[in-house]
């Protein structure tokens, strides 16, 4: 590292866990806590706020949807990101490393990781718990051959995603620049690959994947119509 400040924005809705992780991390003198938040929204603002290089956040934070603030968090600062104390639950590791987390620190983590994971981001690698490492490999993987057996491009992977949340075709057009004809086309080729042939099915294949879209999944009794593509 670097003879400099690292500046973290540390968020953790457990008063007593933020303070000794501060403490530990500030007894290394190359590390500067720029700001404290305890859920989401003051976390974002903190990172608007504060300039920064790494934020550690907890996996579960009551009352905040973690997935989409570390997705707008890469969005707006394309800030290093350390999802810290997370559960080894596959596809809870795999949505959260797509949103964009670049280290994973599991809950019954030494300290020591903490700078180790802090170190490795800063300088631009990515840093898994040793006992998680295996575990992403093995979703990596699994869904790879997933998508390899459905032969879905990547494109229509992305597509595939916004429709089974419940985006019309022109959404999806609007969103990716794309003439509503030409989603259309997509929809057709992700129907006859996947043999699909309802919303429902299009959900079911979606989460199959990990391709569950940031926004949420709207409820199918209310979405069913969009799977034609008509509008709201």
């Amino acid at each position: 590292m670097e003879d400099k400040h690292i500046k973290v924005v540390l968020v953790e809705n457990h008063p007593i866990v933020r303070q000794g992780l501060k403490t530990y991390l500030e007894a290394n003198a190359k590390i500067e806590v720029v700001a404290e938040a305890e859920d989401g929204p003051a976390a974002l603002f903190a990172c608007e706020k504060h300039d920064h290089d790494i934020v550690i956040i907890n996996a579960v934070m009551p009352g905040s949807d973690t997935f989409q603030v570390i997705s707008s968090m890469k969005k707006k600062s394309n800030s290093k990101i350390i999802v810290s104390s997370i559960e080894q639950d596959i596809n809870v590791l795999y949505d959260i490393r797509k949103c964009g987390a670049d280290g994973f620190i599991g809950k019954d983590a030494l300290a020591s990781e903490y700078l180790a994971a802090i170190s490795t981001l800063y300088v631009g690698g990515t840093y898994f718990s040793q006992n998680m490492a295996d575990t992403i490999f093995q979703v990596s993987q699994a869904t790879t051959e997933k998508r390899n057996a459905y032969g879905l491009t990547g494109r229509e992977l992305e597509i595939l995603s916004l429709l089974s949340s419940g985006f019309c075709n022109k959404e999806v057009a609007n969103k990716y620049d794309l003439s509503v004809r030409t989603v259309e086309a997509h929809r057709l080729n992700i129907r006859r690959k996947t043999q699909s042939n309802t919303l429902s099915d299009l959900v079911r294949i979606s989460r199959s994947l990990g391709l569950a879209n940031l926004s949420g999944n709207i409820p199918l009794s209310s979405s069913e119509n969009l799977y034609n593509g008509r509008t709201h």
